[in-house]
């Protein structure tokens, strides 16, 4: 630090605080209306003026499988907004898993993303029936492997303003990217 001030020394350097500028365009503003009267101006804008309307924040689809393989589990999402906008993950679990595992790590996954995605109202659509009973509170937690993955979605729901979970019988292919298969196909190598 000190070589670098004894090398900048030769140039005239100054350090100035730069000024306020949003105090000073206050300052502008309230300058040029100077009457303590506040009526609004009777000028008209031109244009169409819209009325403003309180924002309703939409539903988004979370499509959640999972799927083992002989050594390693994969987890797919889709998010859908009621628009059609679409978000396909895919993620490969580097872990000796079961299909209730993958099922929960991608259920949790979608949670994680739907959060950094700052979505508030969520329609979650699962096809493993256990995982969403289990979600839903309807079944017990038989093996305790499963409690530390409740914990963790419960946990996630509550970062939602409103969430609705339900059971999709896997009649349609779910998210397919990245070479992702679903069901019992797990990864294509």
């Amino acid at each position: 630090m000190a070589r670098w001030l004894l090398a900048l020394a030769e140039y005239d350097i100054t350090c100035v605080t730069p000024k306020a500028i949003k105090s000073q365009a206050l300052a502008d503003l309230l300058a040029q209306f100077p009457s303590g009267e506040h009526e609004p101006a009777e000028v008209s804008l031109p244009g169409v003026v819209h009325d403003s309307a309180a924002v309703v924040e939409a539903y988004w689809d979370l499509k959640f499988d999972g799927a083992s393989g002989a050594e390693k589990g994969g987890a797919g999402i889709t998010l859908t907004s009621e628009e059609g906008e679409k978000f396909h993950l895919s993620y490969k679990l580097d872990f000796e898993c079961s299909n209730n595992e993958a099922e929960h790590e991608a259920l949790i996954q979608g949670l994680i993303v739907a959060q950094k995605k700052r979505l508030r109202k969520l329609k979650i659509l699962g096809a493993s029936e256990l995982v969403v009973r289990q979600t839903m509170g309807d079944f017990a937690l038989k093996e305790p492997l499963f409690g530390p993955y409740r914990t963790v979605v419960q946990g996630l729901l509550t970062q939602f303003d409103d969430v609705q979970i339900q059971h999709t019988p896997n009649t349609q292919p779910f998210p397919r990217c990245l070479g992702y298969t679903g069901g019992k196909g797990g990864y294509i190598k």
